[in-house]
C-alpha cells in the first residue's frame, strides 16, 4: 500500500499536468485565432538602453585602465639580483 503522501503528491501531479495541458490548449486555440501579424524582432543593439549602453562603456574604460595600470610590487616579491 502507497503511503498516503505519496497518494496526495500524485494527485497534484496530475492535476497540475492537466492544468498545464488545458492552458496550453487554450493558448494554442486562442493564438490561432489572433491576427497574423509578424513583427520584426528588435537587434542586438536596438534593445540596448542608455543604461545599457553605459554599462558597457564603463566595462570597457575598466578594462583599458586595468591593462595600462602599474602593478605595485611587494618588496617579499621583487627579484633579487
Amino acid at each position: 500500500m502507497r503511503s498516503r503522501l505519496a497518494c496526495v503528491c500524485s494527485r497534484a501531479t496530475v492535476v497540475g499536468a492537466g492544468l498545464v495541458l488545458g492552458l496550453l490548449v487554450t493558448g494554442a486555440t486562442a493564438g490561432a485565432a489572433g491576427s497574423t501579424t509578424v513583427l520584426a524582432q528588435p537587434g542586438p543593439l536596438d534593445s540596448l538602453g542608455p543604461v545599457g549602453l553605459v554599462a558597457v562603456l564603463l566595462g570597457i574604460a575598466g578594462m583599458v585602465a586595468g591593462v595600462f595600470r602599474k602593478k605595485k610590487i611587494q618588496p617579499e616579491n621583487q627579484r633579487k639580483s
